[in-house]
This record gives C-alpha cells, sequence and structure tokens, in this order.
C-alpha cells in the first residue's frame, strides 16, 4: 500500500512538468536573423513575447511614443523596466493607423507619452503594429 501511495504521488507531483513540458516559444527560444540584430542588437532582452502568424515568429515589444513631427513618429523601446533602450524613427503610410484604447488612431494623432505595441519578425528587420500588419518605413535606428 505504501508504494501505491508513494507512486501515485511521484505521478501527481510530475503532472504539472508533464502538462507545461515542450519546447519554448518565449523570448529566449528566438533565433533572430543577423539584421535584426544588427539594428537592434538588444532585441532579445526587449522582447515581451512572441507569435506566429503565417509562419512567421514575432517578437512583441512595448514602446513609448517620443515625438511626432511631419510624417515620422520616433517611439523609445522599452525594458521590462520601463527604460528606454533602443530609439526609432518610422514614417507610416498615409492609411496606416492603430487600434488606442479600441478605437482606430491615425499615427500622426499620437502624442508623447502613449505607449504601445510593435512587432519584429524574428527573420528579417522591419516594424509592425500588428503581426498582421503593413511594415512601416523606418528612418533611423538608434541605441541609448
Amino acid at each position: 500500500m505504501k508504494l501505491l501511495i508513494a507512486s501515485v504521488s511521484v505521478l501527481a507531483l510530475s503532472l504539472p512538468w508533464v502538462a507545461t513540458a515542450g519546447p519554448n516559444y518565449g523570448c529566449d527560444a528566438v533565433n533572430f536573423g543577423a539584421d535584426v540584430l544588427e539594428k537592434m542588437p538588444n532585441a532579445k532582452n526587449l522582447c515581451r513575447g512572441v507569435t506566429e502568424k503565417n509562419g512567421v515568429v514575432y517578437a512583441h515589444y512595448i514602446a513609448e511614443v517620443e515625438t511626432v513631427k511631419d510624417r515620422n513618429v520616433t517611439i523609445a523601446f522599452l525594458n521590462k523596466d520601463e527604460k528606454p533602450m533602443s530609439r526609432v524613427t518610422f514614417e507610416p503610410m498615409d492609411d496606416q493607423s492603430l487600434m488606442l484604447d479600441k478605437k482606430a488612431t491615425k499615427y500622426t494623432d499620437l502624442r508623447k507619452g502613449q505607449k504601445l505595441d510593435f512587432w519584429i519578425a524574428s527573420d528579417r528587420w522591419g516594424l509592425f503594429a500588428s503581426p498582421d500588419g503593413k511594415e512601416m518605413k523606418i528612418v533611423s535606428v538608434e541605441r541609448l
């Protein structure tokens, strides 16, 4: 009887491990392409999560709006402590908008300090407002 109880206890303790066993699809498991790491060497450290869309792995980032000037938007990618680590300036297309507070918002209507979600494909440098969105035209990149 003691052997049966011990076996059941070991099995019960191992069930959570079995349920979570499998590949790690988190940021640490992403193999970023050379051009991504060249433009944003801290891509892995700034990553907040990962998703896959149409066979492409996208890393999720949080960025804060710094400036909106003319057609350009400058954002600072934030680490998990909310510290700015990389600055990117991009030019959205005329018809490009994002969802902010559950409503479509033009990039030109953004204000300093607003926090936004962005995505980067792991295999090539490019900036997206969502994994199924249009790629932004990147003007400049700066590591802070």
